[in-house]
């Protein structure tokens, strides 16, 4: 038994569900063996398109106006993934992490993680363009990560 891969098909930006519903169209008039399209909210001017061979992919999206070509090669199931079911940020977010702010009040700040709650799934960040240290908490989904730092460690001399 064969695997299905996935495929991407380069649209323009903008038109991806568009083209999916197109592509669906003649993947059922042709009978061809695609077995699912997917519009990522993650993956701009790309469609998800699964089948055992990348020939069907190819004729199911050959000759649209804003189809742009396939990409090479095929995904796996672990690259697509990440933007199927994305983890939430409380549980990418860690200490000492520079981070911007990208809601509420302070958007555009960028500041430091200094203490997580995770059961409330809010984040205590340093605002570092402040002149003097400000702490605020504020929800884990209006972080970005920008930068990963290490722990510092309590041990010395």
């Amino acid at each position: 038994m064969r695997r299905a891969r996935f495929y991407g098909i380069r649209v323009t930006l903008g038109q991806e569900v568009t083209m999916a519903l197109l592509i669906e169209e003649r993947v059922k008039a042709n009978k061809l063996p695609v077995y699912s399209l997917a519009v990522l909210p993650g993956l701009r001017g790309v469609i998800v398109a699964e089948a055992d061979v990348s020939y069907a992919v190819q004729r199911a999206a050959t000759g649209l106006k804003h189809v742009r070509g396939l990409m090479r090669g095929s995904m796996e199931f672990s690259e697509v993934e990440k933007f199927v079911a994305p983890k939430p940020m409380i549980e990418m977010v860690r200490i000492n992490d520079l981070v911007e702010i990208t809601g509420g009040p302070f958007v555009g700040m960028k500041g430091r993680v200094v203490e997580i709650d995770k059961s409330k799934g809010e984040v205590k960040v340093e605002i570092t363009e402040a002149a003097y240290p400000l702490p605020i908490t504020i929800s884990a989904e209006y972080l970005r990560i920008l930068s990963r730092q290490k722990e510092e460690g309590g041990g010395g001399r």
